[in-house]
């Protein structure tokens, strides 16, 4: 029965696709990035969601393989999945607009609105949290380190609790830079202190409201309810699939529930600037700075590199079950969104892949 549900709701889609966004997209292209994605198209397969948006429209968009295998439900445009720290570009843009309305000063110590937080030989500042240059511990290290399974329902206040714990930082503020969940949750709670609001109520009135983004959400309470959500999987090297369900509901260094539709949204605000304006974009893309005074290539919680010769800003997303990258050639006007349901998805690599295609095209 699930089987014959699969093949009348793929056929349906199949229509739908070609019909409306498929056609924007040359046939032999169409037939090139699908290829990129042959081995997940299925329907005993979890897989991914695809967007591909040209000169500000989406040209080609698609899901390939399950969204939820028990109910043998095919993965749409429409699915929802978990965005991993694809979620601190929002954290991030958050912290710029209260920074942009005088509330929030990146150049003050977290302790002006973190006042529980330990102090160190050297100041830690706002702005060494957003570019991952605070020393700060990760805290999914700690939590390797104190065998707490990430997959459980962890609070906030427990997660913290352990963060100021450590008795040092991994190097001085400033001086490395080293990736840190730590920074980013601790980011989250001080736009709760100068909002006065939850960070979800926060991003959701600020950025997902605004822009449209009707099918997106931080979820910081793993009890409510997700419609349309994929559901998360790792496949065994034996070739078994199996659920990978999680109960974590942090927000901050992750936490993002999103469409590739919605991400569309987002990524027409890098042009349109409907949200914080052009000097926010710009603010946005300036890259963090060490002591040295050495450049790094992570900006507001984005990475700016070049592919084949060409500019790329974005980011990568991973926890669980599922897996995520956001990728944006500028100049071009083309991104590539890709959110996946299982663990041993690559999407960065089959990325590269579908933007090489369409330069190799162009």
């Amino acid at each position: 029965m699930n089987q014959l549900k699969y093949l009348i709701h793929t056929t349906i889609l199949f229509l739908y696709y070609h019909l409306t966004f498929a056609q924007q997209l040359p046939e032999y292209e169409r037939f090139r990035v699908d290829s990129v994605f042959e081995s997940i198209n299925r329907s005993d397969m979890p897989g991914c969601a695809l967007a591909i948006v040209k000169d500000g429209k989406i040209v080609y968009e698609r899901g390939y393989g399950m969204a939820d295998l028990e109910q043998g439900i095919a993965i749409t445009p429409q699915s929802v999945f978990y965005a991993g720290s694809i979620s601190k570009q929002f954290v991030a843009s958050c912290a710029l607009l209260l920074s942009e309305r005088n509330l929030l000063d990146l150049n003050a110590p977290v302790q002006q609105y973190l006042p529980d937080f330990p102090t160190y030989n050297e100041p830690i500042t706002v702005r060494h949290l957003i570019h991952h240059i605070s020393g700060i511990k990760d805290y999914f290290k700690l939590f390797e380190k104190e065998g707490i399974n990430y997959l459980n329902q962890i609070s906030r206040e427990e997660t913290y609790d352990l963060i100021k714990r450590q008795d040092a930082l991994n190097f001085n503020p400033g001086d490395q830079y080293s990736y840190s969940n730590s920074g980013y949750l601790m980011l989250a709670m001080i736009i709760e202190k100068v909002s006065g609001i939850s960070f979800a109520q926060f991003v959701d009135q600020e950025i997902f409201q605004p822009l449209g983004m009707k099918h997106s959400m931080f979820l910081d309470n793993a009890s409510r309810m997700i419609p349309n959500r994929a559901w998360g999987y790792h496949c065994t090297t034996d070739g078994e699939v199996e659920n990978m369900l999680m109960r974590f509901d942090l927000v901050g260094s992750g936490g993002l529930y999103t469409t590739v539709e919605d991400l569309y949204l987002w990524d027409q605000n890098f042009y349109n600037s409907k949200i914080g304006g052009k000097d926010f974009i710009a603010q946005l893309l300036t890259v963090g700075k060490l002591n040295n005074g050495e450049n790094l290539k992570y900006a507001f919680a984005i990475v700016k590199d070049e592919l084949i010769g060409h500019k790329l800003i974005g980011h990568s997303g991973s926890l669980g079950g599922y897996r995520a990258q956001f990728m944006q050639f500028p100049e071009d006007h083309l991104s590539i969104i890709i959110l996946g349901n299982f663990s041993n998805f690559k999407p960065g690599e089959r990325a590269h892949d579908i933007a090489k295609i369409l330069f190799k095209s162009s």
